[in-house]
């Protein structure tokens, strides 16, 4: 026990309040790595760059696939039409306005798409900062632990 400037300090008490801080600590810390540590750590594996490349190539795959579904139903949809019109219409003009469409579909949600996946990436690198920020001051507490061992 030591009195400093009359006030009581029992280092027992000190122990356990750093204990309970390191407690603190280390469940702040999991319940990161549970909850949203498993999706921000698999960007801590890419490039910026790379994370959004990689972002708009899924997303150019998956609008390809959407616009494929679309024009299925639309031909579906107006079967009886297109068969009527067969001899008539111009295959050329259909196929120019169909490209368009699918060309502007892919620009509209490619830079949706990288605006999207730069956004999270650096949401998840300020969230990285934190966990690492904490790491680093558990291997310190440890750190200071062993010293005074």
């Amino acid at each position: 026990m030591v009195y400093l400037c009359k006030t009581y300090v029992d280092y027992n008490e000190v122990n356990v309040l750093l204990n309970e801080n390191k407690v603190k600590m280390m469940t702040k810390m999991a319940i990161y790595e549970k909850n949203e540590g498993r999706r921000m750590l698999r960007t801590a594996r890419y490039f910026k760059g790379d994370y959004v490349a990689f972002g708009i190539l899924k997303t150019l795959i998956t609008t390809t696939l959407a616009f494929a579904i679309v024009a299925i139903m639309y031909v579906l949809c107006n079967a009886e039409g297109l068969v009527e019109n067969i001899n008539s219409m111009d295959y050329l003009a259909f196929g120019k306005k169909v490209a368009i469409y699918y060309i502007i579909m892919l620009v509209i949600f490619a830079i949706t798409a990288g605006f999207v996946y730069s956004f999270q990436y650096e949401n998840s690198r300020k969230g990285l900062k934190k966990y690492f920020s904490r790491l680093n001051k558990l291997e310190r507490f440890y750190n200071g632990q062993k010293k005074k061992r």
